[in-house]
């Protein structure tokens, strides 16, 4: 038989349907090259994300690093100050900005720190910053107010003293009273543990001087605005936002003008050593005058040793007397008797440069300073004799810090809340007793401007003793010495802000510290974290190129 033909159309269709399988195998190649091609898209693309995110996470750290980096390194700085004097921390950009943490090649990479503080200084205030570090002295220190409800002639209330300062009233002023005194005695508009254990979150008045500054929050009257003003992020300056009415957060009244708010204004930490290098300060005030008086002329000389001494014995009309009056008749015969037995066992008279010390000293320093043009009718030699100061108006930028550095009033190793005349606001200056506004005004207007690698440095090498007041016409000495007590260029407990940042943007870590140089080493007292309130200068502020 003849083979069986093929049907033309049955060819047909056969062929037909091979190619149909062949178009859909190339189109489901195709679309899983395109799946896998996606695929491998999306992967390498997650990857750089990863490799981006671990890189900003690495200059984060590093940024953190370089921040936290920046508290030791100005702890270190402070720490100098102990030995050199003359070193400036007060701006001084070369020290304290745009410090390279590491060198590398890479601009992008490079990661810095900075230090700065607000510039309290400037005229108008929020418009700079300084590089370098506050005093806290530089604000009133508020554990003191109680200070000013004392029986004494000073007529000063304690709203009198604070009453300058934005926003205060006379009830909150109590209501600060009433926290930091140690009864449970309400003043008028005050409040005591009873108003504060009826909140929705009780708790008690601390009947106790503040331990920071921050707790003011938790005194009756006193609110956030307050408290922080019109800085929302904390950097001294104004913002657009900040100057802006109630457009948008914080609310302020668009003056033009920053208000920095009370943390500003007031401190709980404004301690300073009252110590030398070597050791403790000699006491004008000490109580056994054989001691102090070889004390004095070991340091000193014969002169020094026999003013003071006389001063303590005789002296004048501007000698406090407190320290005899206070005393009952018994007291005074048993304080002569102890003197004596102490001088001279034996009974015999004591005798130091012709002055019979057997004899309780009848007065007392109410600070160092008034020694300054002083006169004492003095007994020597059983003979009256006029003393008269080493210490004179017209040599006190010669004589005055030599003075400074070694005597004190008070035992105590560390003197709290007196106030830096140097570098106070003028709310803060109108705090201390006496201090008028004229006087204030004119402290405030011959401060030095900053300049941009720092202050003038011929006048504040001038200015690094409170007599500087005198010296320059500022005030009478009768003036200065009912200012003296308060009054200090100096101070040991620092504040500040650091920032890690990088020369061409990316991550900045921003911190606020404090530091205690009151105890050696430095050691850091404080630390707060204000990154989440954002970088808060702008980096060509903070580059020092």
């Amino acid at each position: 038989m003849s083979p069986r033909k093929k049907s033309p159309h049955l060819t047909k269709t056969v062929t037909s349907a091979r190619l149909q399988r062949r178009g859909f195998v190339l189109l489901v190649v195709t679309i899983v090259v395109i799946l896998l091609s996606l695929a491998a898209w999306s992967y390498m693309n997650k990857m750089v994300l990863e490799q981006e995110a671990t890189m900003m996470y690495g200059r984060d750290v590093e940024a953190r690093m370089a921040a936290e980096s920046a508290v030791e390194y100005a702890a270190i700085q402070i720490g100098l100050l102990q030995t050199q004097q003359s070193q400036d921390v007060f701006h001084n950009p070369a020290l304290f900005q745009g410090q390279i943490l590491s060198e590398i090649d890479n601009a992008r990479g490079q990661c810095r720190f900075t230090i700065l503080v607000p510039n309290e200084l400037s005229s108008e205030a929020g418009t700079s910053v300084r590089f370098g570090l506050a005093r806290e002295t530089a604000k009133f220190n508020i554990n003191r107010l109680t200070e000013f409800e004392g029986d004494d002639d000073d007529t000063t209330t304690p709203y009198d003293a604070i009453s300058f300062v934005p926003g205060m009233t006379e009830e909150i002023t109590n209501a600060i009273l009433d926290w930091i005194d140690s009864d449970e005695e309400r003043r008028i508009g005050g409040a005591e543990s009873a108003d504060y254990e009826g909140l929705a979150v009780p708790y008690s008045a601390r009947n106790a001087p503040l331990e920071s500054v921050d707790e003011l929050l938790q005194i009756q009257g006193i609110t956030p605005a307050l408290f922080y003003g019109e800085d929302a992020n904390r950097n001294g300056m104004l913002d657009p936002n900040e100057d802006d009415g109630n457009e948008s957060l914080p609310d302020d009244n668009a003056d033009g003008v920053l208000d920095a708010g009370w943390r500003e204004y007031f401190t709980a930490s404004s301690k300073e050593r009252n110590t030398t290098t070597a050791g403790k300060k000699i006491n004008i005030n000490g109580s056994i005058l054989t001691e102090l008086f070889d004390e004095i002329e070991e340091a000193f000389d014969t002169e020094t040793a026999t003013f003071i001494i006389a001063y303590r014995l005789w002296g004048n009309e501007n000698a406090d007397q407190a320290t005899v009056k206070s005393l009952t008749v018994d007291q005074k015969e048993l304080a002569q008797a102890i003197a004596g037995s102490l001088t001279s066992p034996e009974g015999i008279s004591v005798t130091r440069a012709g002055m019979n010390l057997n004899q309780v000293s009848a007065y007392s320093f109410r600070s160092i300073y008034d020694v300054i043009d002083a006169q004492v009718e003095a007994q020597v030699n059983e003979a009256p004799q006029l003393l008269i100061s080493p210490w004179t108006s017209a040599n006190l930028l010669e004589k005055m810090p030599d003075f400074e550095d070694s005597f004190t009033d008070v035992d105590e190793t560390t003197l709290d809340g007196r106030i830096n005349i140097n570098i106070a606001r003028r709310e803060v200056l109108l705090a201390i007793p006496d201090m008028t506004e004229t006087i204030a005004d004119s402290i405030v207007d011959e401060r030095p401007a900053i300049e941009s690698s720092g202050v003038a440095s011929a006048t504040m090498s001038n200015r690094a003793s409170p007599t500087w007041l005198l010296g320059e016409g500022f005030v009478d000495l009768n003036t200065f010495r009912r200012l003296a007590p308060w009054l200090t260029t100096g101070g040991d407990i620092f504040s500040f802000q650091t920032l890690g940042h990088f020369d061409q943007g990316g991550p900045t870590t921003r911190l606020e510290a404090m530091i205690d140089a009151t105890q050696n080493p430095p050691r850091v007292i404080f630390l707060r974290d204000l990154t989440s309130l954002g970088r808060g200068f702008h980096p060509g502020l903070l580059s020092s190129k």
